[in-house]
């Protein structure tokens, strides 16, 4: 019997009449920013990746991004059927697929429950091969290395616009081979704020379709602000939106947009927690001592961090949101430790939260979630975290009317609709031990450098997806070792996935074979 898809192994440009339908999890999308026409919307490029680990380029054309532009969202897995398909000739590759595939009118896209297709699919390139070579590669590859070393925040005018970038030593995981990668204007702010912010002793970074580029006998790899989306692109443009009621439904680890208003804050979970300062998972009191079971350390201090439930309504049903650190701080304008020290001095009730926070209660915003599945067998099978938090009025406005959202009176003391409260004790328990920022599980901060391969962690701490710029400059570089070589990239895409330092390695490529497979 003939398959229900086909794999991307098999996609070629034989049969004109062939219908080729591929199950795929979208592992990077991003606009395209070669063409700059005001009449048209920028095309939308994707690289989707198989069960079996298959990658391939899929672009949908600027007169049909009206047709899937809401359709379809990076991380989750669709089946794709009847697209066309053509040569992989394009500037850069970030496949190395023969082909390329096109979406069309016909073109049809269903969101699938698929849990069997990796994350991410890392191809890692080894250090010596991107040594080795003497000339511009237009393949976009996958580099694995520990950060051995770092370079001052370099700034600088490009075309009359002030631009900032940093610049990081990396080695491989066997060590004795080292790289340089040029960490661009947001992340090269977020990156020494995080080794400011929380000492430790080093990690690793994961580049995921990172552009070499041969300059001066030296290789670069590039990262730049473009990745830093919008809130107009975020919610109006990129993201995929369900109601309250239709996210209760997912079956499967999935990110969506959705709107809703803040009815409650439910106090009888603690709205902040002890946080391990090196992985940001929740401590416990250990006699006099804080233990991380993550680190399987014992800590004298702990930081505090945000971790308030929100009982979220819409038209549809009601649900309760976990909001972590980075977002309410966001809105709150105020971080969770003051916020603690002062309510504390103020002999504030434990049992209770403080007043500035009730400012969410009654209040409209747009949320951009993770929908986590914990246990199917459960009566509240999943919990639902918040990345991104959008409180602008014209943009919740617009998504409002692109929606056709209707407006309807919320009853405030309706306490039938408030006492459906959607997660255990139990399952809020483990959650609230881990920050989920960004969407991301057990974040953890950026660490300092100083340390070798040999003695790297595995956990992974944060995953950053950025797009490359077109910079091209020679580097200067603050450290006393001297790399062997250096990365740059343009045009591309880089996923940045940072470890932390008390695991072994072994567990790490452990989870890198797992991917692989």
């Amino acid at each position: 019997m003939a398959s229900r898809y086909d794999l991307i192994c098999n996609v070629n440009g034989g049969s004109e009449h062939k219908i080729w339908r591929i199950k795929v999890r979208v592992i990077r999308l991003w606009r395209s920013s070669y063409f700059k026409d005001n009449n048209n919307k920028p095309m939308i490029e994707l690289v989707v990746l198989d069960e079996q680990g298959g990658r391939i380029q899929c672009t949908v054309k600027s007169i049909h991004v009206y047709l899937f532009e809401n359709s379809i969202n990076e991380g989750n897995v669709y089946m794709l059927e009847n697209l066309s398909v053509a040569l992989n000739s394009g500037k850069y590759k970030p496949t190395m697929h023969e082909f390329r595939m096109f979406f069309k009118r016909e073109t049809r896209v269903t969101l699938v429950e698929d849990s069997s297709i990796p994350l991410y699919g890392f191809s890692f390139v080894p250090f010596v091969e991107i040594l080795n070579e003497t000339k511009d590669d237009r393949r976009l590859v996958d580099v694995l290395g520990v950060v051995t070393g770092k370079g001052n925040l370099i700034e600088f005018k490009k075309e009359g616009k002030p631009c900032n970038y940093v610049v990081i030593e990396l080695e491989n995981i066997e060590g004795g081979l080292k790289l340089r990668c040029t960490l661009w204007e947001d992340y090269a702010f977020m990156f020494l704020k995080h080794l400011e912010d929380h000492p430790s002793e080093s990690y690793v970074v994961v580049l995921q379709f990172a552009k070499m580029k041969n300059f001066k006998g030296i290789q670069f790899s590039q990262l730049s602000d473009h990745a830093s989306l919008t809130l107009e692109e975020e919610f109006l443009e990129r993201g995929v939106y369900k109601s309250i009621a239709d996210l209760k439904e997912v079956t499967q680890n999935s990110v969506f947009v959705t709107i809703g208003t803040v009815k409650d804050i439910e106090s009888e979970y603690n709205w902040c927690y002890r946080a391990c300062k090196k992985c940001s998972l929740g401590l416990k009191l250990d006699g006099s001592m804080f233990y991380c079971k993550k680190c399987v350390t014992h800590y004298s201090t702990f930081v505090t961090r945000y971790s308030i439930q929100l009982r979220v309504v819409d038209e549809t049903d009601s649900a309760s949101f976990i909001l972590f650190d980075k977002e309410a701080s966001n809105f709150l304008k105020i971080p969770a430790y003051e916020l603690r020290t002062s309510y504390i001095a103020k002999g504030g009730d434990k049992n209770r939260h403080p007043e500035e926070i009730d400012s969410f209660k009654d209040k409209k915003f747009l949320f951009k979630v993770q929908v986590k599945i914990q246990d199917m067998e459960s009566i509240v099978p999943y919990v639902i975290s918040i990345s991104r938090l959008c409180f602008e009025d014209n943009i919740i406005a617009s998504f409002e009317k692109k929606y056709q959202i209707e407006e309807v009176a919320l009853i405030q003391d309706n306490s039938e609709l408030l006492s459906q409260f959607t997660e255990s004790s139990d399952l809020l328990k483990d959650n609230l031990s881990v920050s989920c920022d960004n969407g991301v599980d057990t974040p953890s901060p950026l660490l300092p450098t100083g340390k070798t391969a040999s003695n790297m962690d595995s956990s992974v701490i944060k995953v950053l997806d950025v797009d490359l710029a077109e910079y091209c400059g020679n580097a200067s570089f603050d450290t006393p070792s001297k790399c062997k070589g250096e990365m740059h990239s343009e045009q591309t895409i880089v996923r940045v996935a940072v470890h932390g330092d008390e695991q072994s390695a072994k567990k790490l490529r452990k989870v890198i074979k797992e991917e692989k497979n």
